[in-house]
Order: C-alpha cells, then structure tokens, then sequence
C-alpha cells in the first residue's frame, strides 16, 4: 500500500505519522509533571509536521475536485455515510450531558446559597462561620456533585464531533477524488487501528504487570506514596516466603480436586439438561427453563444462608464436599448449552436412532462432537471460575486442609500469632502464584474460548 505512492507523499504520510505521534505523546504529558518548556519543544514540531506536509498532500485532489462536477449537496453526502449516524448519536449524547451540566450547576448554586446566603463560590461559604461544609454536601444529589464533569465529557464529546463533522464536510471530499489520497489515510487508518490495539493491550495487561511487580518489591517500595513501575531492588525472597508462611502445595491440592469435581458436575449435569430443554418433549418444559433462567438473577450472597445450613446438616463444613456440592449446577451453562443444541439438526438425532443409538448415546456420539468448541469453553470457565472462587470457600473452610488458593492468599497477611501486617509484597507473589495456571490455560485454549462464545452469541 505504502509503495503505490510517489515520493511526495510518502514523506507527507511519514511526517504527518510522526506529527501526530508526538502529539500523542505531548498529551500524555500534560498532567505529569514535565517541564513546560520540555512539553513546548514537543509541541511546537508536531504541529508542523501535520500542518506542513498539508498543501503537497492536498494539491492533487484540491485540483482534481475543482474539475468534477458535484451531483450532490454536502450535506446530501455526509448524510450518506454511516459515520454521521454515529457523529449524531455522539450529538445527543453532549447535548445530554450538558443538561445534566446546566442541572447540576444550578442545583449546586441554590444549594449553596440556601447554605451560605451572599456567597458564589464554596470557599467564600467557607468563610462564613455559620456554614457546615458536610450538610451542605449532603444536600447535593448526584448530578450536582459531579456538574464539572458532565461539562468537560459533554465538552470533550463536543470538540471531537466539531472535528469530525469538518473533517467530512472539507477533507472527505479532497481525499474521495484523490486515489493517491486514499491510500494514504489508508494507511492512517490500519496505524491508528494497531496503535488503538496496543493501548488497549497495554491498559488490559498492566494490571497483570503491576502484580508481578509489586511481588518482586519490598515492603516499604510497595507503601511508597509515589509508586515506582520498575523496583529499584529485586527481592526474589517473597516468594520462598509465601511457600513457608502457607501450605501453598495443600491450597493448590484443594483448588484442583474441587474445581475438577465442580467443572465434571457442572459439565454433566448442563449437558444432560440442555437436551431435554432443547430436543425433549415433555409437559412444563418451557415453565421449567423459565425457572431455570430466573436462577441466573439470583445471586449466592441471596442463598447462602439457607445452602450453609444444608451443608451443616449435612455435616460437611470444612471439607471438599462442602466446597463443590453447591456449585455442581450452573443455570447459565444450561441456557448456553441449550442455545447450541437448539442448533443442531433433528435428522441428525434420527440417524442416531435408526443407528440403535438411545438418548446418552445420541447425547455422546452427536451433540457433544458437534458442540465440542461450546463443551470446551463451558469447561474452560466452569475451571476459571472454580479457581477463583472466594466467596463460598471462605463462608465453609476453617482449616489450612480444606482451604482453597483464592483464601490461602487472602490469609497471607496473618501471621503466626494471628495479627494483620502489611506484607502486601507477598500477598502479590502468592496472587501471581495463584494465577499461572489460568494464564496458561487461557494461553493454550483461547481460540476454544473465542469460538464458542461468539456461536453461542449467534444462536
């Protein structure tokens, strides 16, 4: 793509790359405390390398544009593109926000005054002795907190529809008659596209990146008011730490065996239901799957009053069974596995049958191969949220020989005689511990993942 332009333009599409690369980075460093001079020097060179390329880029389709006779109306052609539907809808969103802007200041103001009487901003309330700054903040609602932000999002929403808006009514019509043109906001295009796919990549993984981090730093490194992104010391002792202070082995053992018995009753008892949802015939099939889906509303911090007094009664506290027997039967695995089922041909299932196949056959040797990408993936999560599962572990297990991992860690801050410390370096090394194996797992089994989500989205 990059070689089908003549050498003008080639340095016009790299210049202006730069340019607004160096604008990126001018931006970034607004808020941090650089230099002002340092951001001016940025600046100033970034604005002529998108400004100064301009005239060579445009010539050709400035001239080309004059000799084509327009058919249509501007406005008749920035209607026809799918982009103005959206710049329209980003319209109604600033002219919300700056309702909620106009609101929210005069919410604010009558609040202060009914306050602070003669006063028009809150540190010359302040000065008076008969105000109290915490009702007055408690009378304010939501909108009125927040007006100055509703203002700069609808005024920030507001400038880049400006800038869209001209770019369609003046550039578009330059680049549409210039091919040469096209090709090189071709290019703009894939760069920002990659560079948004870095940014996003980067946002998602930091968190991952801070955790790794913070289990190499000390203790007193990892407190600091200002946080450091490199430790300025290694401390590879935190880890060999977590393994004394907690049976990390014993952790692993009981997040393993509960997970796999969770993901096999999870799995079992889904599949077995899916098809007599999906392919049985039988009275209340419909009311029952409603009740199925209403079990997806319900949340376990709703029901685990009632289940830790079944697990009592049936004297498994602190032990394996206790830990999975309320988490073999997923309603959302069911529904998922339903929708996939629903898609598969019934002549396939009468083959089965003409074959001698009864139902667990025809549920073992048809729908399950041809669901495999969806089996997959319910396993995959069923695993995922198995391992990472807190809340109930930490309401059943008592004792280091039933814990599971997510409440080892959490026990990481206690120490031998039963007192809170900050050791927060190794609480992030036994998190890291924690999860390598769903690292790996997802590594391995990502397109498995992807796959049957979106055929589960689409039937």
């Amino acid at each position: 793509m990059f070689n089908k332009l003549d050498t003008g333009k080639k340095i016009g599409v790299v210049c202006e790359l730069l340019g607004f690369a160096l604008l990126c980075i001018t931006l970034v460093l607004i808020p941090l405390r650089v230099a002002p001079p340092f951001k001016f020097y940025l600046l100033l060179p970034a604005l002529l390398l998108v400004l100064l390329p301009i005239p060579v880029m445009w010539k050709d389709g400035l001239r080309q544009m004059k000799q084509k006779p327009q058919h249509f109306s501007h406005w008749h052609r920035m209607r026809q593109s799918g982009f103005f539907d959206l710049l329209t809808l980003f319209t109604a969103i600033a002219l919300v926000l700056f309702a909620c802007w106009c609101f929210g200041n005069l919410t604010y103001h009558a609040t202060l005054h009914r306050h602070a009487p003669g006063a028009a901003t809150l540190e010359a309330a302040r000065l008076d002795p008969n105000f109290i700054e915490y009702n007055f903040k408690h009378d304010l609602n939501l909108i009125a907190k927040n007006y100055p932000a509703f203002g700069w999002i609808a005024l920030i929403i507001s400038a880049v529809v400006l800038v869209c808006g001209l770019y369609m009514r003046f550039i578009s019509p330059i680049v549409q008659a210039d091919e040469h043109l096209q090709i090189a906001h071709g290019i703009y295009r894939v760069v920002a596209q990659y560079a948004a796919a870095i940014l996003v990549v980067v946002i998602s993984l930091f968190p991952i990146y801070w955790m790794v981090i913070s289990s190499l730093k000390t203790s007193d490194e990892l407190l600091r008011v200002v946080p450091t992104l490199w430790p300025n010391k290694f401390v590879w002792e935190n880890y060999p730490n977590v393994l004394q202070k907690a049976p990390f082995d014993r952790y692993l053992l009981n997040t393993l065996v509960t997970t796999l018995v969770m993901m096999a009753g999870e799995l079992t008892i889904g599949v077995m239901a899916a098809y007599g949802f999906s392919k049985g015939q039988f009275k209340g099939k419909n009311v029952l799957f409603m009740l199925v889906l209403g079990a997806l509303m319900v949340p376990i911090q709703v029901t685990f009053v009632p289940i830790y007094v079944t697990i009592s009664r049936l004297n498994a506290i602190d032990t394996w069974t206790g830990v999975f027997l309320p988490n073999m039967v997923s309603a959302y695995f069911i529904f998922m596995l339903r929708q996939n089922f629903m898609a598969v041909d019934n002549s396939y299932i009468e083959a089965g049958r003409i074959d001698g196949m009864g139902r667990f056959g025809t549920i073992v040797h048809v729908l399950c191969p041809m669901c495999k990408p969806t089996l997959i993936t319910v396993s995959i999560i069923s695993f995922i949220n198995g391992w990472n599962s807190y809340f109930w572990p930490k309401m059943v297990t008592q004792s280091e020989a039933s814990r599971t991992i997510a409440v080892g860690v959490q026990r990481l801050k206690e120490t031998y005689a039963g007192q809170y410390v900050s050791n927060f370096n190794e609480i992030m090394a036994g998190a890291v511990m924690a999860i390598i194996p769903i690292v790996f797992l997802f590594l391995i089994l990502q397109k498995y993942i992807m796959t049957g989500m979106s055929k589960a989205a689409m039937k």
